[in-house]
């Protein structure tokens, strides 16, 4: 995780120098705390989260996340719990579903999913399921 963050940190505008600043650290101890392989103790996990939200990069989070074995997924908020909204999204999910199954099956004839059909089929797997989570969000918000 730490190889992640500071990852995130150097592509911050300015990096980790610019981080520190606004973190009000200095670039030395904070570059020293998101360094795995340097003896000092790491970021504090408030000094974590900030420089999660401040860089805005995914790196990290992604890292987190699969501590607890979860995946984050982006998704547009916006409110969609009215009728109209979970109508089309209830279609979105079946059309993308369909075009998953479809793509997935004539893939698997051989009894296997190799690198290219792998590559071709996770994002419309992952689009399922932005499209899966955005349906059951709107289900819960009324």
């Amino acid at each position: 995780m730490f190889l992640a963050l500071q990852a995130d940190a150097k592509k911050y505008p300015g990096g980790i120098t610019a981080l520190a600043k606004i973190l009000n650290k200095s670039k030395e101890g904070l570059a020293n705390s998101l360094d795995p392989n340097h003896e000092s103790q790491p970021p504090s996990f408030a000094t974590i989260v900030n420089i999660i939200d401040l860089t805005q990069e995914k790196r990290a989070l992604f890292e987190l996340c699969q501590i607890i074995d979860h995946v984050p997924m982006d998704l547009d908020l916006d409110d969609s719990s009215s009728k109209e909204c979970q109508i089309n999204q209830f279609l979105t999910l079946v059309n993308r579903a369909s075009e998953f199954l479809g793509k997935g099956s004539e893939a698997i004839k051989d009894l296997r999913f190799d690198a290219s059909e792998k590559r071709d089929l996770a994002p419309l797997l992952l689009e399922l399921m932005q499209v899966t989570a955005k349906l059951y969000k709107s289900f819960n918000d009324q």
